[in-house]
C-alpha cells in the first residue's frame, strides 16, 4: 500500500471514530430504572442521580 493510502484511510477511521464519539455525547439519554417492576425505589432513583 502506498503512504498517501494509509494516510487517507487513517484519517477516515479518525473522523468516523470521532463522529460516533460526538453523536453519543449529544444523544439524549435514557432515563435510569426499569420502570418500577423489580422492587427498586424507582421514584427517588432518577433524584438521586440528579443531585451528583
Amino acid at each position: 500500500m502506498s503512504p498517501a493510502f494509509q494516510t487517507l484511510a487513517a484519517l477516515a477511521v479518525v473522523a468516523v471514530a470521532a463522529i460516533w464519539l460526538v453523536l453519543r455525547a449529544l444523544a439524549k439519554k435514557k432515563n435510569p430504572g426499569c420502570g418500577g417492576d423489580c422492587g427498586c425505589p424507582a421514584q427517588k432513583l432518577p433524584s438521586a442521580l440528579r443531585r451528583r
